[in-house]
């Protein structure tokens, strides 16, 4: 697959999640890569026009979802610049214990897909992975 840019959506809680999203993206037996177009820094201000502008210049949003998403505001207008502006995104499972939530503004239709390998890949590409693989 070609190197897909990407935007991570992400609860500060669950940054661990997304550093190792980033490195098994990095692995060579893993099946997809891609570019972290994510805010590097905790951004004070006006970040708002920077992530819609790294949005916007990426292939896709990950919105990771933890135990606290739901609470998540940056999460929240991460994922509604993303809607505005019709980007690809889906939402993985940033949790191992405990139940994910959604952000607000998370449509009815979309689902927590579980991270695994052959999912991400999937979705990266567009596709619906099969019904199993989603959390919720």
């Amino acid at each position: 697959m070609a190197k897909k840019t990407v935007y991570i959506a992400f609860d500060y809680d669950d940054l661990n999640v997304k550093q190792n999203l980033i490195a098994e993206s990095n692995r060579p037996d893993c099946p997809w890569e891609f570019r972290d177009y994510s805010i590097r820094k905790e951004v004070e201000g006006p970040w708002v026009g920077q992530a819609k502008q790294l949005i916007a210049a990426s292939d896709c949003v990950i919105v990771l979802c933890g135990q606290q998403t739901h609470q998540a505001v940056g999460v929240a207008i991460e994922l509604q610049a993303a809607q505005e502006i019709d980007k690809h995104y889906f939402f993985l499972s940033g949790t191992r214990s405990g139940t994910p939530t959604k952000p607000k503004h998370a449509r009815a239709e979309d689902k927590i897909w579980t991270y695994r390998w052959p999912t991400v890949e999937t979705l990266l590409k567009k596709g619906m992975p099969p019904p199993d693989a989603a959390v919720r």
